[in-house]
């Protein structure tokens, strides 16, 4: 398209400084952890934003959340349009938390701390960023009604999208059904759900794989090793693309039982994409994407009876697989395909960008 794209992003988990390709860099910045800002952070993408912006202007920033927070003073001093990405709103993150939250104890007290960060943020930076930014893109239309404070004329929805994997018809080699759940491993993407239900159902033939890494793994591993899943549930921790290809052509049923309101998990996408039967959490973007018994299948969020049922279902109608899966690829071949985001998105860029 002929752009010259700069990423600045939060540190690589792998400690790389930089990536390039054609049309575009990526610096991973520091001081910062992967995927969390920090104040050390901001001061130092601000100073990167301006020699940049020295050596090449600038014509446009694109903010994914409030990454751009730091620099909103400065873009609008120089006369720089942002658009403004947002996977979900105050109400969507109260609601994540409070569905999560543990209650033990010792612990209570995050019930008070973390609603009154969450609201603190909304108040100095996402207000101040609304008002500031020329253009707010919001994922899901699930989250649009949240956005009618200080957005008059700037909130627009473009739908996740995703590169299609190519149609692989599936061979089935053995009896066991292989369940799959990808992501980050916290509390609030529900995996320990998935490890109960497969708790409660010790009669069918089930394998579980879970894949990706984070600070609540070891509390999951702990709880396989306490309900003697060893045997039945693998966890694969970060995987390439390769193997994560591998994972979803081979799996059964997709789950996502997740307790958090988010904006349209790519995951979900992936999975149906690959035409996999999904079972997912009836819960933010999700609901927007499937279409209950057609192309998937809902459960209540934190119901793992609904959870058990659901797979139960699923693993003794192989038919009703083979149908979900089939609608799931249609629905992702007609909505979500990757280079539709990228021209609406574009649109949008040019549109701010115009005199």
């Amino acid at each position: 398209m002929g752009h010259e794209v700069t990423v600045l992003t939060t540190a690589h988990p792998d400690g790389e400084e930089k990536l390039e390709g054609a049309g575009y860099v990526i610096h991973f910045v520091h001081p910062s952890k992967p995927k969390r800002l920090s104040r050390g952070w901001f001061k130092q993408t601000k100073k990167m934003v301006v020699d940049i912006h020295n050596e090449t202007p600038i014509d446009v920033i694109h903010s994914d959340e409030f990454a751009g927070f730091g620099i909103t003073p400065w873009a609008r001093k120089n006369n720089i349009p942002i658009a403004l990405l947002c996977h979900g709103s105050l109400r969507s993150e109260l609601l994540s938390f409070l569905a999560s939250a543990d209650r033990r104890p010792r612990y209570w007290h995050w019930l008070f701390l973390t609603p009154l960060h969450l609201i603190r943020r909304y108040f100095l930076w996402e207000i101040p960023m609304r008002r500031a930014v020329s253009r707010i893109i919001l994922v899901t239309p699930t989250i649009e009604a949240d956005f009618r404070a200080f957005c008059k004329g700037k909130v627009q929805v473009i739908e996740n999208g995703i590169t299609l994997p190519e149609k692989v018809t599936k061979n089935k080699a053995g009896s066991t059904l292989k369940l799959l759940c990808t992501g980050r491993a916290d509390r609030q993407k529900g995996f320990q759900m998935a490890i109960k239900a497969m708790d409660k159902l010790p009669d069918l033939d089930l394998h579980l794989d879970i894949v990706g890494s984070g600070d609540y793994l070891p509390e999951l591993k702990r709880l396989v090793e306490r309900m003697g899943l060893d045997n039945r549930v693998t966890f694969r921790g970060r995987v390439d693309d390769d193997e994560l290809y591998s994972l979803y052509s081979s799996a059964d049923i997709y789950l996502i039982p997740t307790l958090r309101y988010e904006g349209l998990p790519l995951a979900l996408l992936e999975s149906m994409a690959h035409g996999i039967p999904t079972i997912s959490s009836n819960i933010g973007g999700n609901s927007d994407v499937i279409t209950h018994e057609k192309d998937g299948l809902f459960v209540k969020p934190g119901d793992l009876d609904e959870l058990v049922a659901a797979i139960a279902l699923l693993e003794k109608n192989p038919e009703l697989r083979k149908s979900l899966g089939k609608e799931a690829r249609e629905t992702t071949e007609r909505r979500f395909d990757k280079e539709r985001m990228v021209r609406d998105t574009e649109l949008v860029l040019r549109q701010i960008t115009s005199p």
